[in-house]
């Protein structure tokens, strides 16, 4: 009964309701807004994924087509030290852009010269954020292995680089995934998940002080600003409004480079200002790529790969749990914005490959668990 419980807390679909509840409290109770058309579209799109996400869990439960498979506990040390070298590499990166950009500044904050470096000069990043990845696979791969050291070391590494970009949602990556990957593990509990996410809360203040993010007459409005007011902006901006057929928004910019630009154009072509609120929740892709039905068909299809990925990482665990855990942050995003496109899930599926390619390679080869 205990296992059965946890795996229901994990489960994506549970996730996903915990979130949304948290946002309609804090749309409708805490920022007293009313109910809109976006309110009842987000909650048709939840319902999809659930519908999508049950069909496909029980199915693969039931015939089993997904099967346990040995696996071994380390990968190659040569590759895990590669990758503490990269890791090394993107935080000489990352503070050296702290120090070239933020340091002399004429805006009086490090932390607002890094943002508007990156968010409105987009001034290069020397590299440092695609080498933060793998300091954040190493972290997946310590988490699993329940070694608190190395993983913390890590961590912090690819903290250094969101900082070096001022950004929050990098910080919330981090957090999300690895701490999934740790409760899942058994190896974090309620305490330790409470202490995470008082870090988390205390570092998101610190980037919306520093940035001048913290909106609001109040001080501090943008937790509830950013956790519930989207699904208000979707309606204000999309309704009545026919779909654009931007699917590069659903798809990635893949779409994009493959279309010719063809199914690509901006979310913010809505007659959206600077002064705007333009997170418009995850629904708002979908329906400018192709309204209603695309809404549906989207989160029925994203709740069956939830499904796939939540079974393989309850039988097999290694890759398919890292992985698993790093989308679960484009899950828990979905009261913000659409954040399954990113091509960072596909630098991360290549890069943690090697980190778990011997139990692919080893249990294959031999069907048995080697020791270390």
């Amino acid at each position: 009964m205990r296992f059965f419980f946890k795996q229901s807390l994990l489960s994506p679909v549970f996730v996903m309701l915990f979130v949304t509840l948290l946002m309609f409290l804090a749309n409708v109770v805490a920022l007293d807004q009313p109910w809109e058309w976006g309110h009842s579209v987000y909650l048709m799109g939840v319902l999809s994924f659930v519908i999508g996400y049950v069909l496909v869990y029980v199915l693969l439960t039931l015939t089993g087509l997904v099967s346990p498979k040995f696996t071994v506990s380390t990968p190659y040390r040569l590759i895990v030290r590669c990758y503490w070298v990269l890791s090394f590499l993107g935080l000489f990166l990352s503070l050296y852009k702290i120090y070239s950009v933020g340091v002399g500044n004429p805006y009086g904050s490090v932390l607002l010269a890094l943002r508007i470096a990156n968010t409105w000069e987009h001034q290069p990043s020397y590299g440092a954020q695609h080498f933060a990845l793998f300091a954040l696979c190493l972290a997946l791969y310590y988490a699993q292995k329940k070694q608190a050291i190395p993983c913390l070391v890590v961590s912090v590494i690819y903290l250094v680089s969101a900082f070096s970009m001022a950004e929050r949602t990098s910080m919330m990556f981090l957090f999300v995934a690895v701490g999934y990957t740790a409760i899942n593990e058994g190896w974090v509990k309620l305490k330790g998940l409470l202490v995470a996410l008082s870090v988390l809360i205390s570092l998101f203040i610190i980037v919306a002080v520093g940035t001048g993010k913290t909106g609001g007459d109040n001080g501090y409005d943008f937790i509830l600003l950013y956790l519930g007011y989207a699904v208000s902006a979707f309606s204000q901006w999309t309704e009545g409004k026919e779909y654009l057929g931007c699917a590069d928004l659903v798809f990635g910019k893949i779409t994009d480079l493959m279309s010719f630009g063809l199914y690509s154009c901006s979310p913010l072509d809505l007659g959206l200002t600077n002064k705007d609120f333009n997170v418009l929740t995850y629904a708002a892709s979908p329906y400018l790529f192709g309204g209603l039905p695309a809404v549906v068909v989207s989160m029925i299809l994203m709740g069956a790969f939830f499904a796939f990925m939540r079974v393989l990482a309850i039988k097999r665990k290694g890759y398919y749990l890292a992985l698993l855990s790093c989308y679960m942050y484009a899950l828990i995003m979905m009261f913000y914005a659409w954040q399954f496109s990113l091509t960072t899930y596909l630098y991360l599926m290549i890069i943690l490959f090697p980190l778990f390619a011997g139990r692919f390679l080893n249990a294959s080869r031999y069907g048995v668990a080697s020791k270390m």
